[in-house]
């Protein structure tokens, strides 16, 4: 149990014992760490509490600052998530330490009338209501839920930086999801802007299951010294491969997903709820389809991205209450979002990385005292080989190692103009920024002043090129200025979703549904039947960038492509 000489207060340790009664290794080590302000990585096996001990030492604060009369209506805990779904969740999971420590608190006072909530928390991404946004700006949250990208449209605002600027905390999640790629880099010089505009730099807490090396991982996190917690916990694994028979009598199309689907539902016979790991939608739709011919509609179901955001969120909520027997899912299941109890998880294929496997592994038995099931189905002999490796490498413990990107000039472009909103800065303050996000420490001063050059249009007015400057530079006094299309730019490049060649999918009513590839919907006709969130629809019109649908029976339904 929690110690009393702790840095939490009594109400907190309560709450906590009723609720958990002991705490996990990673919470032991983290608790201590983030108390006393210093920037934290922790890194542990999916499902051992790794979000509790990043939020908790904060959320003590908030309420001690609350019982002591300073606590302000002002943001003071920011956390950013990769998924949009998974920061919707976060808040969700939050209700339960934000409110059981206020009814603690509520005991000990003796106060018995309904309560309100005393911590304020608001989720800010590209789904939140225009309604909710403005609510924010009137009377910003003590703890803000974002993603890298609303997080950059916010500092690109000047309602967005009245809202940051009073932060204290941040905490960055599923870093591994990040650390690899540009959008990673794109998130740390937004952290260098946040330290800037703050009055102090964030404390900053990163969060990973599966990451290596550690000491790069907590450099990128932050440039000053960073306190690594990632203590040895063997959370028990069991992998297996299991290779479909062929299905014997008369020939079938697609015979190796036919044999997958019975070998799948054969698995799923003693369970409660399964996910089904594939590597791409038109898979999903496809197992989830050959399982409903098997057994019946309804049993299992699909997840991925070409879901209207509704239908997702249904299928969460529908995971969570226990009511989903099997979920074929891509890899938008794969981070942290709330799944519930999960008995099994079924990778069909072979996954594309190791850190993939474990977070996927990491779904089934999300308990530190659980056992995390496995089953690999691989498609072809040499699938098999490449599976068993796999099982072996996980169970070992082995995962790849990161190598974050260099010389983003790409990204830096974007928050060069995203700082000109609004306000005009110096060609001087760029580069203590720049030594503050891991991607950029090896960006000169001549580097900067190139991408300057170009966002001002030397190289088109070089070749005669009518151009709009992105922004306004002055060379001789290293003055940078921006006006109304550098901002329409900035957010551009920062929030919104390209074109694609997507057409939505939508029931006569209105309902969205998803979305179809172009490619699929210039091909189709009125009439075809296609499968899409584990049901069939048949088409009814095609608009010029819709299209109509009916329900319609399973049998001959195929799954689009995409």
């Amino acid at each position: 149990m929690l110690n009393p000489q702790s840095h939490f207060s009594a109400e907190t340790i309560r709450w906590f014992q009723h609720a958990f009664y002991k705490p996990t290794a990673v919470q032991e080590q983290a608790w201590p760490a983030i108390s006393t302000g210093a920037h934290t990585l922790l890194s542990a096996p999916t499902g051992t509490g790794k979000t509790l001990a990043a939020f908790l030492v904060f959320i003590d604060r908030l309420y001690t600052m609350a019982e002591n009369g300073s606590l302000q209506s002002e943001l003071y805990l920011i956390y950013v998530s990769p998924l949009k779904s998974l920061a919707a969740d976060i808040r969700e999971n939050l209700r339960r330490p934000l409110l059981g420590i206020q009814q603690e608190t509520r005991a000990t006072s003796g106060l018995d009338d309904p309560l309100s909530p005393v911590i304020q928390t608001a989720v800010r991404t590209g789904d939140t209501p225009v309604r909710e946004r403005r609510a924010m700006v009137k009377r910003p949250p003590h703890i803000l839920i974002t993603t890298p990208e609303s997080l950059y449209l916010l500092l690109t605002s000047q309602s967005g930086k009245n809202i940051l600027k009073t932060a204290r905390w941040i905490i960055v999640d599923e870093l591994h999801a990040m650390i690899d790629s540009k959008r990673g880099a794109h998130l740390m010089l937004s952290l260098a802007r946040l330290d800037k505009l703050c009055p102090q730099p964030l404390q900053r807490v990163g969060l990973s299951a599966s990451i290596a090396p550690l000491d790069v991982a907590a450099a990128y996190l932050s440039p000053d010294p960073v306190r690594i917690v990632a203590p040895a916990m063997q959370k028990k694994k069991e992998l297996t491969v299991h290779m479909p028979a062929p299905l014997s009598g008369t020939p079938q199309k697609d015979p190796v997903w036919q044999a997958i689907a019975v070998a799948v539902l054969a698995h799923c016979s003693d369970t409660r709820s399964v996910i089904a790991f594939v590597e791409g939608r038109a898979h999903a739709e496809k197992l989830a389809y050959l399982v409903n011919q098997i057994v019946g509609e309804g049993y299992a179901w699909t997840h991925h991205g070409s879901l209207a955001k509704e239908q997702r969120l249904n299928v969460e909520n529908a995971l969570r209450q226990g009511k989903l027997r099997l979920l074929c899912a891509t890899s938008s299941m794969e981070l942290g979002i709330d799944v519930g109890d999960i008995d099994k998880v079924f990778q069909i294929g072979c996954p594309h990385t190791l850190s993939s496997t474990l977070q996927r592994l990491g779904r089934a038995g999300h308990n530190p005292g659980r056992v995390s099931m496995m089953r690999f189905f691989p498609r072809t002999a040499l699938e098999a080989l490449f599976c068993a490796l796999t099982a072996a490498a996980v169970q070992q413990g082995t995962i790849e190692t990161c190598h974050p990107p260099n010389l983003c000039l790409d990204v830096l472009a974007q928050h060069l103009v995203s700082m000109a909103c609004g306000a005009s800065y110096q060609l001087d303050e760029v580069m203590p920024l720049l030594q503050r996000a891991y991607p950029f420490r090896a960006v000169t001063r001549d580097d900067v002043h190139a991408v300057l050059c170009m966002l001002a249009g030397d190289f088109e007015h070089a070749r005669d090129k009518p151009a709009r400057p992105r922004l306004l530079y002055d060379r001789i006094n290293g003055f940078i200025q921006g006006d109304a299309y550098s901002r329409m730019l900035a957010v551009s490049a920062g929030g919104t979703i390209p074109d694609k060649g997507l057409y939505a999918v939508k029931t006569e009513n209105g309902v969205r549904l998803g979305e179809l590839d172009e490619a699929y919907v210039f091909e189709a006709r009125i009439g075809d039947r296609f499968m899409l969130g584990s049901f069939a629809w048949r088409i009814k019109a095609i608009g010029k960038d819709h299209v109509v649908v009916t329900p319609s029976a399973p049998g001959g339904a195929r799954p689009p492509f995409w």
